[in-house]
């Protein structure tokens, strides 16, 4: 049970409101006074300055302010884009002359390619930290619809209707979609799984099947651009820039500013944002499918992309992604890796040896030479020499000491 409020707590309270009318309040206590006022001598300062009859009037100017914040506040939801699905919530729809992507199973990933229709996904959110207090204001889905992609933006333009902007998505989806989202596993569907939750209906995202276009973007070009954000991608990638577009850290201000004073054009920009976002995901998947084919074409990080297709057990997309990049030291050893599991040995030695006789060798490549002639040649002499050269170059290391040592013994 909440306190009485004080004396002056209440004469507090009725000069701001006051100020916010216009009007004029009871003179505050003197600066110099130290103990609070008696709650009596406030209300009779507040009697004599405010006739009696006044009070009606000023509690009606304030229900007339508050009514005409409702109307400011009506007046900017019908300027808003899109169409009204339910009480709060609006759906804004769009096409982009885009044509399908293959459902094939994309190399990054082991199984088979998408049973359902891809259906891209992107949130706008009143922040970034997650959990119960963060909020859903904008959620894109796209799919293809012959030749074009359809864009469906469901805005939320009251914290109340919640629950029916979800309802309304879930009646609106395609049977069986695949997501395709960037960052979504880490942070968009978790976050739909937790508001779907509080609002206690199902979870149309959860166990789906779902392509992350983070993670094999940063594969591929993390060590070669200075970020792997979605804007980056576009502009080095598609060859797309965005010209006067809404840094995503904005958008929790933008809808703020419509709720509180019923500004639109903040919001217009993020619900543009979100919708370039969306888009961007159909485009950069067929992108991506091109750079794990021929990473050298795209000065992408080969090595990094031939283990991720070993990975999924995809030997054959590796080698020939490896191939394109000998020129490369980390996909030479990736791809004489890939050899060794496969016991071409001869392969492995032509791969390595560039890398060993360079004029800084490399370490991984001499001990892996000294292996194969020790373990498959039964060459001792040349294992021995090949260990000798690997503890001058690492004298620290045990194992290489050890080596040599077992090496060295006669009749071993």
């Amino acid at each position: 049970m909440a306190e009485p409020r004080s004396g002056a707590d209440l004469h507090d309270r009725l000069g701001a409101l006051l100020r916010q009318r216009g009007s004029v309040v009871a003179t505050p206590p003197s600066p110099g006074t130290t103990a609070p006022m008696p709650a009596a001598s406030v209300a009779d300062r507040v009697a004599d300055a405010v006739p009696a009859d006044d009070w009606a009037a000023r509690i009606e100017s304030l229900r007339q302010a508050q009514r005409v914040r409702e109307a400011r506040r009506y007046r900017a939801e019908r300027a808003l884009p899109g169409t009204e699905v339910a009480p709060g919530v609006r759906c804004i729809g769009f096409r982009a002359p885009l044509p399908p992507c293959a459902r094939d199973a994309v190399p990054w990933e082991a199984g088979e390619g998408a049973a359902g229709p891809l259906v891209y996904l992107d949130t706008e959110t009143t922040g970034l930290a997650g959990g119960t207090g963060t909020l859903v204001f904008l959620l894109g889905l796209a799919w293809h619809d012959g030749d074009a992609l359809a864009v469906q933006q469901w805005l939320l333009v009251s914290p109340g209707a919640e629950e029916r902007l979800y309802r309304a998505v879930m009646e609106r989806l395609p049977e069986n979609p695949h997501w395709v989202s960037f960052n979504g596993k880490a942070f968009d569907l978790p976050l739909l799984a937790t508001r779907l939750r509080l609002a206690r209906l199902r979870d149309p995202f959860a166990g789906r099947a779902h392509w992350d276009l983070l993670h094999p973007l940063r594969r591929a070009f993390d060590s070669r651009w200075p970020d792997c954000r979605l804007q980056t991608a576009e502009r080095r990638l598609l060859g797309i820039e965005r010209v006067d577009d809404l840094p995503g850290a904005f958008a929790p201000q933008a809808w703020t500013a419509f709720l509180r004073h019923g500004e639109t054009a903040m919001l217009g920009e993020a619900i543009r944002h979100n919708r370039d976002d969306v888009v961007a995901l159909a485009r950069l998947l067929p992108a991506l499918r091109a750079v794990y084919a021929d990473p050298s074409r795209f000065d992408a990080d080969a090595a990094s992309i031939g283990r991720r297709l070993a990975q999924a057990g995809r030997a054959d997309a590796a080698r020939r992604a490896l191939e394109g990049a000998l020129h490369d030291a980390g996909a030479r050893r990736a791809l004489a890796r890939i050899c060794a599991r496969q016991r071409r040995w001869a392969e492995v030695e032509a791969l390595l040896a560039p890398l060993a006789d360079a004029a800084r060798p490399c370490v991984q490549a001499l001990e892996r030479l000294a292996k194969i002639a020790e373990h498959v040649h039964h060459d001792r002499a040349r294992a021995r020499a090949l260990t000798e050269r690997l503890v001058a170059l690492a004298p620290t290391e045990p194992r290489h000491r050890n080596r040599l040592a077992r090496l060295s013994r006669p009749g071993a």
